[in-house]
């Protein structure tokens, strides 16, 4: 036997051994990843399963279809509308989704009211820091020409990037969407003074509505101190509009936290797990002057109260509150009210004045 020999095949042995522990554990390592990639695939196909349920996808542009409903309002058809909303905040929120492409399909509405436009908007441009500039955001206009018109009459592209090269038209008659975060009283007073020039009066007869807006304006930033973060920063967004006899709309909606999500709650209403109260009896409850402020400040909560003595002397007719869950109509003696669902992520406000009202008629 030639010397060296025997070391020589325990060598060869030993490095066979480590061969075949080797292939053993790669053979285990391959197992886990064909494992994780099936199990990715999976959950990749179950996810865009889920997105196909919620909205269509355009291999064309690599977007995903987001349909309005055909009444496109939450005045008129709040709980489809705010479907729609929370579908789109929903897959915002989903962190696989950045770098998406979104796009906003109107072109089939056949009814569309301000207020769908304004959260439209807020959430085109108010994203908070942890979702702004992570999606690209697209879409048309309405087929309808009477809605189209009104589309455009809005205001709307004073805040998007518009194409087409044909000029818009501005209604005189209409004051197109205003935007803010503080209370601002130099809008205040353009409002005021609007509502004077079309009635023909006083401004005195319109001091009223200053004072509304300036309370409404600031309750933007008092719901904004809630205690968890949400996905639009707080702004205010206003529209008004004159029907040509004798009725001024107005539209305005906050997007910080719903009435029902700051007011004081007692102990029995915290663990209200089945819903039985509903939000509407909150909103009720701040408008009859229940000390519901969250923050227990006594100068807080008093703004609601003073809109529902607007409408109890008849300065202010029709108005709706759509907040949460809450849908509530404050008449000039009382109130009727329902639950929506899924819940609006924000305050809307809708009010008319009649101008017979102004002059005293």
């Amino acid at each position: 036997m030639p010397r060296g020999g025997f070391d020589i095949n325990i060598k060869f042995h030993k490095h066979k051994l480590w061969l075949v522990k080797r292939n053993k554990k790669n053979l285990v390592l391959r197992t886990k990843q064909k494992k994780f990639i099936k199990s990715r695939r999976t959950r990749e196909h179950e996810y865009n399963r889920s997105l196909k349920i919620v909205n269509d996808y355009n291999p064309r542009n690599n977007s995903f279809v987001f349909s309005a409903p055909l009444v496109f309002s939450f005045i008129r058809n709040a709980s489809e509308t705010s479907d729609f909303f929370n579908k789109l905040l929903r897959f915002i929120v989903d962190t696989r989704n950045f770098g998406r492409s979104i796009y906003i399909d109107i072109s089939k509405i056949s009814d569309l009211t301000i207020d769908a436009l304004m959260y439209l908007l807020s959430i085109i441009n108010n994203l908070n820091n942890m979702y702004m500039g992570k999606y690209s955001f697209e879409g048309n206009s309405p087929v309808n020409a009477e809605v189209r018109k009104r589309f455009n009459d809005s205001g709307f592209f004073r805040y998007v990037k518009r194409k087409g090269s044909a000029p818009l038209q501005q209604n005189k008659d209409n004051l197109q969407i205003i935007t803010g975060i503080d209370s601002d009283p130099l809008v205040a007073k353009s409002m005021s003074e609007y509502v004077c020039r079309i009635a023909n009066v006083d401004k005195i007869a319109c001091r009223f509505l200053y004072v509304m807006m300036i309370e409404l304006m600031s309750n933007t930033k008092k719901h904004a101190y809630d205690v968890y973060e949400t996905i639009l920063d707080p702004h205010w967004y206003c529209f008004a509009e004159y029907d040509n006899d004798d009725t001024i709309a107005f539209t305005f909606m906050d997007t910080g936290e719903g009435i029902p999500s700051t007011v004081q709650k007692n102990f029995p209403e915290k663990i209200d797990l089945l819903g039985i109260k509903g939000d509407d009896k909150y909103v009720i409850s701040a408008l009859d002057g229940d000390f519901r402020t969250a923050t227990k400040e006594s100068f807080r909560g008093k703004g609601l109260p003073k809109l529902r003595s607007f409408c109890s002397e008849g300065k202010i007719h029709n108005m709706r509150i759509v907040t949460n869950k809450a849908n509530v109509t404050v008449e000039k003696n009382s109130f009727s009210s329902t639950n929506i669902v899924p819940a609006l992520k924000g305050t809307l406000y809708y009010w008319e004045i009649k101008l017979s009202d102004l002059k005293g008629e």
